[in-house]
């Protein structure tokens, strides 16, 4: 389980895996509600296909809020893993017959029967029927509190109306205080007024707290005081926002108030304050550090076999003639295609498509002087060098004298020849380690840095790497766009006027934010002023973490915030 912000089970797969596929009815032709015949029908499911106990009880609960499925039959899939949401799999079919093509499901948890997910098949209308707000607020309610035997407090907070689904978002409180969203639970109606999907956040609707235990409202700082502290902490920075794929002719960039620290990384956004002491609940940021290039204005383009064994030459001092060489075009599904060329001996057994994807593994008894791959991608169309791959055989280990200062200034000098013509000033984030010195460099337009959307910590506009045993640039990547217009900074709208603009769609709310300790596990609760922000879905945290989050931010020309969940 992934602990990043709200808790979600982060999968590579999301596939099911069946244990058993054997149908029986629920509750016979019934479409009773009554206790005993469901209890009956779901015993005989248990006898028949061995269903856990936890889930047996599960859907005998379920059965019990929506008696529209006593008159099922139960498919017991078995587990499944993602995404989302991890548990025991439930399909309700219409007749034994059908098993196969059941729609409708559940998914338990395998070791509680606490249902985590409902999803069935929305009725066609020809006149709609939605429950009124209040009346979908009331059923959504009794529906959860029947779901949760721990006490729980749940309130309706908003009920929207898309997709041809009425969807209500219910809040859990305790002391009149909101928990933070990962306890929200959603309940969805279908055109004909049917409960058709419930959705809860890791199954936090069954977590059972005790109020008592948690820290007191009563000395909190008044909302005024929160939003002076708020303010006063500046939670928000000014950049470039670049988009995830370039334009076909020039790239736009777009100025924009982000949220330091993100939306939706932690169990609170990046600006939370202590509602005791008012101080931001996030580690203090980071003093970033800045480094001051004078680039040369060089253009590395290769179209060619020559072109790429002299850029290799002039650039990274390599010498290719004695190396195999492979080249290869790709398209992407973006349109756009790309060049390698590779160097080097691999596997007897390696097709030309591996070679991209083996760089680093020699054949046995290589010597030394071929003992080397590299690999030069580029813009089939352009020829301009995106990136570079270097690795050479019998490193000499460990145990090798290494020197960051060294590797810092080779750094420097190859940045001289890759940056735009004149003065560059470049925002570091250092992702080495022992072995290599990885630097990760954005640029700074008017002391504003530059991003892409979507872009990891672990990369920059252009990213450097070098093996600290060697001293050899191993690696190098260039993301940077050609053609890009940057609108001027001085457009942008004062700082204090994007924080009143933000706080006007998204206003600070007092909460119970949970925070677990990474050594025993334990959750404590902690009262903070935060942005009323809440999630609708469960996001995956599997790869590496995001430099910036845009989930929320706010247009700095314009005005406007942008909520892209």
């Amino acid at each position: 389980m992934s602990e990043i912000k709200k808790t979600v089970l982060c999968v590579l797969t999301g596939a099911l895996a069946a244990t058993s596929l054997i149908v029986v009815p629920l509750a016979g032709a019934s479409t009773s509600p009554d206790k005993a015949a469901a209890s009956g029908a779901v015993a005989r499911a248990q006898e028949v296909v061995a269903v856990p106990v936890p889930v047996t009880k599960g859907v005998q609960t379920l059965v019990r809020l929506l008696p529209e499925l006593s008159a099922r039959h139960v498919v017991y899939v078995g587990d499944v893993d993602g995404p989302g949401v991890s548990g025991a799999k439930v399909s309700f079919a219409l007749s034994a017959a059908e098993a196969n093509k059941a729609v409708d499901g559940a998914i338990f948890d395998s070791a509680t029967g606490n249902l985590l997910k409902l999803e069935l098949a929305p009725k066609a209308a020809t006149k709609p029927a939605f429950p009124t707000e209040q009346q979908a607020k009331a059923r959504a309610q009794a529906f959860v509190a029947g779901l949760a035997a721990s006490g729980s407090t749940y309130q309706a907070r908003e009920v929207t109306n898309a997709g041809g689904k009425l969807t209500v978002r219910l809040v859990r409180k305790v002391n009149n205080v909101a928990l933070d969203d990962a306890y929200d639970n959603f309940v969805n109606f279908d055109a004909a007024g049917r409960i058709i999907a419930f959705e809860t956040f890791d199954g936090r609707l069954y977590e059972k707290i005790n109020p008592a235990t948690l820290p007191s409202a009563q000395r909190v700082l008044s909302p005024a005081q929160a939003l002076t502290q708020w303010k006063a902490s500046r939670p928000l920075e000014l950049v470039y926002l670049l988009p995830e794929q370039d334009q076909p002719n020039r790239t736009e960039a777009q100025l924009a108030y982000i949220v330091k620290g993100g939306i939706i990384a932690n169990e609170h956004t990046g600006s939370a304050v202590d509602a005791t002491s008012g101080k931001k609940l996030a580690a203090p940021d980071k003093l970033p550090q800045i480094l001051n290039v004078t680039g040369t204005g060089e253009k590395w383009t290769a179209q060619t076999e020559k072109e790429a064994r002299n850029l290799l030459r002039i650039l990274f001092k390599l010498e290719t003639a004695r190396l195999p060489m492979t080249i290869l075009e790709e398209k992407h599904d973006n349109g756009e295609a790309v060049r390698y060329f590779i160097w080097g001996h691999f596997q007897k057994d390696a097709t030309d498509q591996d070679k991209k994807y083996q760089i680093g593994q020699f054949p046995e008894g290589v010597s030394k002087a071929e003992g080397q791959h590299i690999m030069l991608v580029t813009d089939a169309k352009t020829g301009q060098m995106q990136q570079f791959i270097y690795r050479q055989a019998n490193e000499p280990g460990a145990a090798a004298k290494t020197d960051k200062n060294r590797d810092r200034k080779t750094v420097e000098m190859l940045l001289k020849r890759l940056v735009l013509s004149g003065s560059n000033q470049l925002r570091v984030t250092d992702i080495g380690d022992e072995k290599y010195t990885s630097l990760a460099l954005d640029p700074l337009l008017g002391n504003v840095p530059v991003y892409r959307i979507g872009q990891s910590e672990e990369a920059g506009m252009y990213t450097v790497k070098v093996n600290s045993w060697t001293g050899k640039i191993e690696e190098v990547s260039i993301n940077r766009p050609e053609n890009v217009v940057y609108p001027a900074s001085s457009k942008a709208i004062k700082e204090q006027a994007a924080m009143d603009r933000l706080l006007g769609v998204l206003p600070l709310e007092l909460n119970y934010i949970h925070q677990r300790d990474a050594q025993t596990n334990a959750i404590t609760f902690k009262l903070g002023y935060d942005l009323s922000f809440r999630q609708t879905r469960s996001h995956c945290f599997c790869g590496a973490n995001a430099k910036i989050d845009t989930t929320v931010y706010v247009d700095a020309l314009t005005g406007q915030t942008i909520i892209k969940e």
